[in-house]
């Protein structure tokens, strides 16, 4: 998912007049820049529109369901949207950690957590990502677009814009 608009970086930058090629560069760059911030915060910041709820399986083969941790199921990824949750006991109550999304964990009222048990839902930090997220990926991507124009001297010497 992109963090910023074309638009963001251009106001960003102070760009007036990019040609439809530039444009098509910054686009690029900004898709670059977002999984960069993904990758450095290990988080994803947004849900890019019409992506679907995907289903993940915690088990204790797979070391996502450990039951050192008894009613507390830690969540891999932060969650955003939950669509269901399955277990073999469906009367168990759970309570949501924290009580707003994203969630990190899930508390069951008693018992350990069966093996397997899936959650399908929306897997990210937010639906879209917060502005400051909007405003670091924009820096990027213009800094990443400055870095066409870097030279090297004779003598090894980088020159960055």
């Amino acid at each position: 998912m992109q963090y910023a608009s074309i638009e963001d970086v251009e106001q960003y930058c102070g760009f007036t007049s990019l040609t439809e090629p530039e444009r098509g560069l910054v686009d690029t760059l900004i898709t670059v820049a977002s999984g960069m911030i993904d990758a450095e915060c290990g988080r994803r910041f947004g849900i890019p529109e019409g992506e679907a709820a995907t289903t993940r399986t915690f088990t204790i083969a797979n070391g996502l369901l450990d039951p050192k941790y008894g009613d507390t199921l830690w969540l891999d990824e932060d969650l955003y949207v939950v669509t269901s949750v399955a277990t073999v006991d469906p009367l168990a109550t759970l309570t949501w950690l924290p009580q707003l999304p994203p969630y990190y964990a899930i508390k069951r009222d008693y018992g350990p957590w069966e093996d397997p048990t899936t959650i399908t839902g929306f897997w990210a930090f937010s639906n879209q990502p917060p502005a400051t997220i909007v405003n670091t990926t924009a820096r990027l991507a213009m800094w990443l677009y400055h870095q066409r124009e870097a030279v090297q001297s004779m003598g090894n010497t980088v020159n960055a814009p």
